[in-house]
């Protein structure tokens, strides 16, 4: 098995889809890379290679394209296979880089189409506005690779990360991926002797698994096994030897930020304009004011042979600003040349070579006639070009860095230190019942140590005092305290913690301290997934976008080609045409004969005017400021794709349990019969070994009502009962084999769904099958029977509680014109109660619904005509989440990056109530945020297109016969700049959006005819959807409906993949 790399690049330099085009496609060019994503907003490339592609190649691609590029990390992927199954070994790695120097959705093209071209390279994905490549790879492609691919086409690019394309969902089931490798820089290291010593020890370490030590480098590569030892311990031992040890952390969280805030770019843009005015001031002065003083005061000049003093200061100082202030341009277009693909640098670089080389021709030409006029330059055209080019790529720069001002605050969220207790032994031996005045004395034999929130383990225990933030998800074990979790799931008000409740990191403790056993750091934290999750948004383009990216890719030869037309069409005309027909705009101020240099200047402003950044930057800042808004606000949107299918829904489809329900089911009642083969005492006892690992609201709820029975039965003890084998059955319950202590065989055990015991023999059959008909008749919770050896036990009855805002939201969505379904594996009776109370037409209704027969639910509707949202929670919902056009998760816990999801759903635990408020408003302001998303990103690209449409028109001289009207190349330089900046300007709009209290604006729930009837349902248990009741929808029609069929992708593998578990 080959090994696969996923690798992190920081890309500095990127200004468009343009440029991360052409990072993407340097990427892809390397070969042995699998695929490679670029965001232009974040400035990262993620590639997934093999091993033999280094993570230096990627860097020096990126920087062969013309972009600044610093490796990040490269983390060795594990194969799904040792996690899943025993198939093929061969996945595929995803390498991240981070990408400079785009400037547009032309050097996004040039990027994609280069990494493309690498051999073994198999998706390639660029953001223009994150600044970051995410490239899919086989194992044989290198990250180094990638990013010197990048670097080949005129970009800089730094490899970021490198993982298996498999890692996430791998880390969903299994959390314990048990290896990681870290990098470490040891400083004092004097001789081989220093760093054996140093591998020595750190080798002898629990769980390290290798130890290598560079004395070259004074760096420590270690792989280690986290289960067993963590990085503090390793970083402890180093500094045991007597050396220093910091961690590589490859890019810093100050670093990100400042990426994100694009300081870099706007710094570099306000000295190169205020450079341009210092030295253009001059150019201008000489050019335009001198001649009129030097007539007026009769100077002479002349130097000789037509040479003029202040000719030749123009010519120098000209001179530098083309070839110095402006090198960055040149530099960036000639390693896009070189690569067969043009940007915005290609642009500038024309239009100001040509008015240079024209400049230097007019020299020649006056000192080969040894001409007695002082020679007319145009060399203030280049300066001002430059400038003006230069002061919109500030004000763009700037505008860029606001629309990451939600990813900078999560990323701000996490404390860059930390207090721990150095001696958790001592704090274990503790009486924790204390109140908060004892604690002083209580806790005064602990030893506080504060650390570096990068060495954090688990297990640790922090100390959070008032006013610090939570630095990982844990536990608080001690104390109880008010807790804002605004920024991360919206919840304005704090919400009251104390010992047994989660703790989200980034979060901010209020009133009081409180002690935290860690459970997950690093990239495993709720905080990291929601930052990746907004990062990974800008990789997943819509139709739209690759449509614009299409554009793009012709959009320099197309501007390049009409400016010649341009130039020769006024050539030709001012040559047949009579003198006094030809427009003043191409005369001398006498008028007496054609100034070419006019008609040069009209094929300049052609290109000046052109702007393919307003069309690259359309759809990318619109997505990060609407990502960002949107988890501010616990809603998690992944990508440009979930925003453009949200924009056409007209059908929402929600899971009963979980969703419109809180999915905390209590047990309200139960009944065994007297006439049991066994002790009561052993079936709660079996039911309880049973069900205790599963996650399923049922199976917690047998759980717990055990709990409560072995409170008042000491009899009842689980530990009696081994389990021998156990059956899941999607939908309808469990099987078990099960070994009671002290029996001679083993036991049967069936808990489940009337249905599942429709294939079954039961003694007892009469009572069962008056049992299920009460049931059916009398009872609305979810009722489970119970057999042992095919012997009829009885039932367990339990209930569920709908969410408060439930009825509200359902409310605002038909108001809205959204069609609403419920599906639900829950029996017809309890389907109609919570129908019937949230306003949901019985037509609309599915009961004893299996995981499979929600997919063909949601198929059958889509062969109606709908576009369909499905609401579940991520984990039971996954196929039917994939089927669905857009799916919506309710995320619990610290489960965030759902990868059957498109959107995920944030909620704040309040108390310990069964009560939660957020989640399913959530589902309508998710909606909404997208819509106004999309509708942006639409506005933007309509601004862009009509930009160029009228503009480059006009550039070409439209209105020079009819009107003697013409475009300078400065006001053509002046608008080109303030296009983009309008289109940024328009995304930032989106940051005004504040989610709707549906519960105060649609707090009263349509009524439903058949609420009052209760008795007659009528709720299908089949699938037929020939009378669903349909609100009037809101259709995508038009030009970008037809862009989703042309470029539409398929979002999701296939529902087929993801494993059928219980409803």
């Amino acid at each position: 098995m080959t090994t696969k790399y996923k690798t992190h690049i920081l890309v500095g330099g990127m200004t468009c889809s343009a440029c991360t085009n052409s990072v993407t496609n340097a990427l892809q060019s390397v070969e042995g890379v699998d695929s490679a994503e670029v965001s232009l907003m974040t400035e990262d490339a993620v590639v997934v290679h093999t091993s033999l592609v280094k993570p230096e190649v990627l860097k020096d691609a990126i920087e062969d394209v013309g972009f600044e590029a610093t490796l990040v990390k490269t983390e060795e992927l594990e194969d799904e296979k040792s996690h899943f199954s025993n198939e093929d070994d061969n996945s595929n790695l995803k390498t991240s880089l981070t990408i400079g120097g785009m400037m547009c959705s032309a050097c996004v093209n040039t990027i994609t189409k280069a990494l493309k071209d690498v051999e073994g390279v198999k998706s390639v994905n660029v953001s223009l506005i994150t600044e970051e490549a995410l490239v899919e790879h086989t194992q044989e492609v290198k990250p180094e690779n990638l990013a010197s691919v990048v670097e080949d086409v005129g970009f800089e690019a730094t490899v970021k990360s490198t993982a298996s394309e498999n890692e996430t969902s791998a880390h969903n089931h299994d959390a314990s991926v048990d290896k990681q490798s870290v990098t470490i820089q040891v400083f004092g290291m004097t001789c081989s002797n220093c760093s054996n010593s140093i591998e020595k020890q750190v080798s002898q370490l629990p769980g390290v698994i290798s130890c290598t030590v560079s004395l070259s480098t004074n760096e420590a590569y270690i792989e280690f096994k986290p289960s067993l030892t963590g990085i503090r311990n390793i970083v402890d031992t180093i500094e045991d030897c007597g050396f220093d040890a910091n961690i590589d952390n490859g890019v810093d969280k100050s670093t990100q930020l400042e990426l994100l805030s694009k300081v870099k770019d706007i710094q570099y843009w306000k000295n190169n304009f205020f450079k341009l005015l210092l030295f253009g001031v001059p150019i201008i002065f000489l050019e335009t004011i001198f001649p009129l003083i030097r007539s007026k005061c009769h100077m002479q000049l002349n130097i000789g042979h037509g040479l003029y003093f202040d000719v030749l200061v123009e010519f120098i100082l000209g001179t530098y600003v083309q070839f110095w202030l402006g090198r960055r341009f040149y530099i960036n277009s000639y390693k896009a040349f070189k690569h067969g693909s043009g940007t915005m640098d290609t642009l500038i670089c024309t239009s100001t070579s040509i008015v240079y080389i024209y400049s230097v021709f007019i020299i020649i030409q006056a000192f080969a006639v040894r001409s007695m006029e002082s020679p007319k330059l145009i060399l203030d055209t280049s300066v001002m070009l430059f400038s003006f080019v230069s002061l919109g790529k500030w004000a763009e720069s700037r505008a860029k860095g606001n629309t990451s001002t939600a990813l900078s605050k999560l990323l701000s969220l996490t404390p860059d230190k930390c207090v721990i207790v150095a001696n958790p032994e001592s704090f274990k031996g503790l009486d924790k019942s204390v109140t908060s005045g004892d604690q002083n004395s209580a806790f005064s034999g602990i030893v506080q140590r504060e650390i570096p929130v990068d060495l954090l383990q688990k297990s640790d225990i922090v100390i959070i005092l008032p006013g610090s933030s939570i630095p990982a998800d844990g536990v608080c074990i001690f104390g109880e305290s008010d807790v804002d979790e605004s920024l991360l799931t919206g919840e304005s008000l704090p919400v009251v913690k104390k010992a047994g409740s989660k703790l989200i990191g980034g979060s901010v403790n209020v009133t009081s301290t409180m002690y935290m056993s860690v459970e997950l750091v690093g990239q495993e934290t709720q905080l990291q997934q929601i930052v990746n999750l907004v990062k990974d948004a800008q990789m997943r383009k819509a139709p739209v976008q690759r449509f614009a990216d299409a554009i793009a890719a012709k959009f320099v030869p197309t501007i390049l080609s009409l400016s010649l037309f341009t130039f020769f069409f006024w050539c030709f005309y001012t040559w047949v045409a009579h003198l006094e027909d030809i427009p003043a705009t191409f005369k001398s101020k006498s008028g007496d004969h054609v100034m070419f240099s006019k008609i040069l200047e009209v094929a300049i402003s052609v290109i000046v005017v052109a702007c393919p950044c307003a069309l690259g930057l359309a759809a990318p800042t619109a997505v990060m400021v609407g990502t960002g808004v949107g988890a501010t606000n616990g809603i998690l949107i992944k990508g440009g794709e979930v925003l453009e299918s949200t924009s056409g829904l007209d059908t929402v489809v929600f899971d009963k349990t979980g969703t419109i329900t809180a999915g905390k089911m209590t047990l309200a009642g139960h009944k065994f019969f007297g006439a049991l083969s066994l002790k009561e005492e052993i079936l709660w006892s079996m039911l309880y070994a049973v069900e205790q690992n599963s996650e399923h609201p049922v199976a917690k709820a047998i759980v717990s009502g055990v709990k409560d029975v072995m409170e008042q039965n000491s009899l009842v003890d689980p530990a009696l009962v081994s389990i021998e084998g156990l059956e899941t059955k999607g939908g309808l319950g469990i099987t078990a084999i099960v070994r009671v202590a002290g029996e001679d065989s083993s036991r049967q055990l069936r808990i489940g769904s009337e249905k599942l015991f429709s294939d079954t023999k039961l003694k007892g059959e009469t009572d069962f099958e008056n049992m299920a008909g009460a049931m059916r008749n009398e009872h609305i919770g979810t009722v489970c029977h119970i057999s042992v050896d095919n012997e009829y036990c009885g039932y367990m009855e339990f209930k569920d509680t709908i969410r408060q805002d439930a009825t509200a939201t359902i409310n605002a969505l038909q108001s809205n014109g959204y069609s609403v379904a419920m599906v639900t594996g829950d029996n017809a009776r309890t389907a109609q109660y919570v129908a019937a109370k949230v306003g949901i037409p019985t037509s609309n209704v599915f009961a004893s619904s299996s995981p499979e027969q929600k997919i063909q639910y949601v198929e059958l509707l889509q062969q109606q005509g709908h576009t369909v949202a499905f609401v579940g929670d991520g984990i039971n919902d996954a196929p039917a989440l994939v089927e669905a056009d857009v799916g919506i998760a309710v995320a619990t816990g610290t489960d965030v990056a759902m990868s059957s999801a498109d959107i995920v759903l944030l909620s704040s635990e309040k108390d310990e109530s069964i009560v939660v408020n957020s989640s399913m408003s959530s589902v309508f302001n998710a909606l909404e945020i997208s819509k106004k998303t999309f509708q942006v990103i639409r506005t933007n690209f309509v601004l862009a297109i009509i930009y160029n449409l009228v503009m480059v028109p006009l550039a070409m001289g439209f209105l020079i016969v009819p009107f003697g009207l013409h475009m300078h190349p400065m006001f053509a330089s002046a608008a080109m700049a303030c296009s983009s900046v309008s289109v940024v300007t328009n995304s930032l709009l989106l940051k005004r959006w504040r989610p709707v209290d549906v519960l105060s604006v649609h707090g009263t729930a349509l009524v439903c005819d058949e609420e009052a009837n209760v008795e007659n349902s009528g709720i299908a248990e089949s699938l037929d959807v020939s009378n669903f009741k349909t609100s009037k929808g809101k259709k995508e029609v038009g030009l970008f409906s037809r862009l989703r069929r042309a470029f539409g992708q398929k979002r999701r593998p296939n529902s087929e993949e993801y494993e059928m578990i219980s409803s």
